[in-house]
């Protein structure tokens, strides 16, 4: 596709240049069109676009470089890909969108004409799109270009090529964005969406006050970007970045001693530890009903269908944690927490050599202190691991997994000091031990769960059927757990060994000063 501006209110140059050459345009209708897209902007990073035409009908339109447009009669906008009818269509945005919500990113309102050209049999080789009184619903001071889109036929690309030399040569000029990014750009919206991103740039040699000052400004704006998203319960994800930037806060926070001030960081890793278990009750039970059909499918159609209680409860439990959390979230606790710590980050950066009230660590080299945290981060994971043996608790084994976790984020946090390739190497063998301990505390939460709702179905009049069926779910929970047990000593000792020290080696001489 190829834009060109045109100039306000004087479209008959462009019209008439390609009327001579056989394109036909059609009278113009009013159309709004509502850009469609993840919180994250998946289908914009595919290079795709999914539009909401709203004329005589509804439409969804998904389109894209080098993409035949596909279309589809829709009776409202769908938020999930379940309010689409399965097909073709909702085939192929599937596996960009997953679990996330469809939410509208821009809504324009414009003047449409639409001018095709047919070669001698007919077939249509080129398609001009003119669009006029452009203008952003909900942003009265936001108006569009006119323009003139001309769009390639597959198969016919020089008739489009043509096209676009007959507006040449009449003087109009081309535009680098469409029209709907020039609206974007104009109302101020990011169509890339909203990504996490763990860490920053920084330096190695700067002081570790600023340096953690940074990340930590970074994981508040991801806590931010998912507050609302949460409290709406508008997809799972909002929940899980939510967490996984709270977590991470807090693991920086338990690194920060000596080099955050100790008025700032008790009242921060209290705050956030309060706010973090919060969350964990209403993401435990998203993860479980995410999981359902991957834990029961494998016991047939007649168990699945006896467990239909098991999952309307689980779902009615996991309804009232969303709420109570909805109301932490929202409460003058929260506010007050999110809105002193990004305040204390906002403000200027003390010069940690100048003033003698800050820690000691403070105005240390940011790339020393990591390289302590994370050397004795991994050695306690070391020293916890080798602790473990077959009688070994389940809680013990979750510590570590927790230690796990905290290593992790630091060398997420932390990242862009690290040098890339020792890194890789590094968090996949770390990743591989995490992902054995993840699937064995991740099926010891949820036999402990579905062990709690026995009573509660027992009262509930829940038939034999249903409770033979929780029983299969429940053993086969406990063989998953076993096995994930049993393949710990392989895991770990792969772990704990010559290659992933000398990764870890690697990364530290890196950035140590």
């Amino acid at each position: 596709m190829v834009t060109f501006q045109l100039p306000e209110h004087d479209t008959s140059s462009a019209i008439d240049a390609l009327t001579a050459v056989g394109f036909e345009f059609g009278p113009p209708r009013t159309v709004t069109t509502t850009l469609v897209d993840t919180f994250d902007g998946r289908i914009h990073r595919a290079g795709l676009r999914l539009e909401l035409r709203r004329a005589e009908a509804i439409e969804l339109v998904l389109s894209g470089e080098d993409v035949v447009p596909a279309h589809l009669v829709v009776g409202a906008a769908p938020r999930v890909l379940a309010d689409l009818p399965t097909g073709p269509f909702r085939s192929r945005i599937a596996a960009l969108v997953e679990i996330r919500a469809l939410l509208p990113q821009l809504r324009v309102r414009l003047d449409h004409s639409t001018g095709v050209w047919r070669d001698g049999t007919g077939k249509v080789v080129a398609v001009a799109e003119l669009h006029e009184d452009v203008r952003v619903v909900g942003r009265p001071n936001v108006a569009g270009s006119t323009t003139i889109e001309i769009h390639e036929v597959p198969g016919y690309a020089k008739w489009a090529r043509r096209a676009v030399a007959v507006l040449h040569g009449v003087g109009i000029d081309e535009r680098r964005r469409d029209t709907l990014e020039q609206c974007a750009a104009a109302a101020g919206v990011d169509l890339a969406g909203f990504t996490a991103n763990a860490t920053v740039p920084l330096e190695r040699d700067m002081a570790a006050l600023d340096g953690f000052r940074l990340v930590c400004a970074n994981l508040a704006t991801t806590m931010v970007a998912n507050w609302q998203g949460t409290i709406d319960q508008t997809d799972t994800v909002f929940l899980h970045q939510l967490r996984i930037a709270m977590r991470r806060t807090r693991t920086v926070l338990g690194a920060a001693k000596s080099v955050l001030p100790a008025a700032v960081l008790e009242p921060a890793r209290d705050g956030f530890a309060w706010l973090a278990t919060s969350t964990g009750a209403a993401r435990d039970l998203d993860v479980y009903l995410l999981e359902w059909d991957h834990y029961t499918d494998p016991l047939g159609p007649a168990a699945a269908s006896a467990l239909t209680p098991v999952r309307e409860l689980l779902e009615r439990r996991c309804a009232d944690a969303h709420r109570e959390l909805g109301d932490g979230l929202q409460s003058e606790r929260a506010a007050e927490l999110i809105a002193d710590w990004r305040t204390w980050l906002a403000e200027p950066v003390p010069d940690p050599l100048a003033v003698d009230t800050l820690p000691r660590r403070a105005g240390d080299a940011l790339g020393t202190v990591v390289a302590k945290r994370i050397g004795r981060a991994h050695s306690r994971l070391i020293d916890e691991g080798r602790l473990i043996g077959a009688d070994s608790p389940a809680e013990q084994v979750h510590r570590l997994r927790k230690d796990g976790k905290r290593l992790r984020y630091l060398i997420e946090c932390f990242g862009s000091l690290l040098p890339d390739k020792p890194r890789r190497q590094y968090v996949k063998r770390l990743k591989a031990l995490q992902e054995n301990l993840g699937e064995h505390q991740d099926a010891e939460v949820h036999i402990m769960l579905l062990r709690t709702l026995v009573p509660e179905l027992e009262a509930g009049g829940a038939t034999a059927d249903t409770m033979v069926a929780l029983g299969q779910l429940t053993e086969r929970l406990d063989r998953t757990r076993q096995t994930a047990r049993a393949e710990f000593a392989e895991h770990f000792a792969a772990y704990d060994s010559a290659a992933t020290r000398r990764s870890l080696d690697a990364l530290l001489e890196a950035i140590a000063t």
